[in-house]
């Protein structure tokens, strides 16, 4: 089943971001601005021969958020560059590389996320994710465009340290250079710990999981596996 139109997806955040009834003395803005470094390993299992896949890169992620009373929102755009020297994630459609060759895949994340804060320290939240995979060799775009839910919470442990953690679901479509070929299934888990430095920085530290099961037209499964840990500094004014 295809997913909504991203335009209605964005609609919807702006309709959640816009309701009204807050009250009057949590109606300030706050804004945090944040940049996250990821060593990550992306694995996985390809379908027919079941031969795995492995390589690591150095990923960026930049954020930008902003809360208002107990509603908040987000864009968080993450990237890197993964070589696969030996078995690389097979590709939903040909051409089929040659085994053992060598290939580099350009791997893009996009998260726009929208969300309240319906108890004391757990929040809800809406995302609408997008992921592009590009071959160097030959521009090949693999897409998966989603809206999914989650939820997230916090648990201060001293006036400077932080616990949190969050998790979430991402029904999504799969599109080869724009034509559907099929669907995907992504769970995430992330848990770390945040350090106030002050009363505008923050310091992070925290691990990144995130498991995909993609189901092809034509009957096949791929599974994919990405872990990060994520090394990060934010400021909030």
């Amino acid at each position: 089943m295809r997913n909504t139109p991203p335009l209605n997806y964005f609609l919807l955040l702006a309709v959640m971001l816009l309701v009204p009834g807050l009250a009057a003395a949590e109606n300030t803005n706050r804004y945090s601005v944040g940049v996250n470094l990821k060593p990550s390993t992306w694995k996985g299992e390809n379908p027919g021969n079941n031969a795995d896949f492995s390589s690591k890169s150095a990923m960026l992620s930049l954020e930008a958020k902003i809360q208002r009373g107990r509603w908040f929102g987000g864009l968080t755009l993450s990237g890197g560059e993964f070589n696969f020297s030996d078995t690389s994630p097979a590709r939903p459609t040909g051409p089929a590389l040659p085994v053992g060759q060598t290939v580099t895949i350009k791997r893009g994340e996009a998260d726009l996320v929208a969300g309240y804060r319906f108890w004391e320290r757990i929040s809800l939240f809406i995302d609408l994710k997008n992921v592009i995979n590009t071959w160097d060799n030959d521009n090949y775009k693999v897409e998966y465009t989603g809206l999914g839910v989650g939820a997230s919470g916090f648990m201060p442990l001293s006036p400077q340290w932080l616990l949190f953690g969050s998790i979430g679901f991402v029904p999504m479509d799969i599109k080869v250079q724009g034509d559907s070929v099929g669907s995907s299934k992504r769970s995430a888990l992330n848990i770390g710990f945040l350090y106030r430095t002050g009363d505008r920085f923050n310091i992070s530290l925290a691990l990144n999981s995130q498991t995909q099961v993609n189901e092809y037209d034509d009957g096949s499964e791929q599974t994919h596996e990405l872990g990060s840990l994520a090394i990060g500094v934010n400021a909030t004014f």
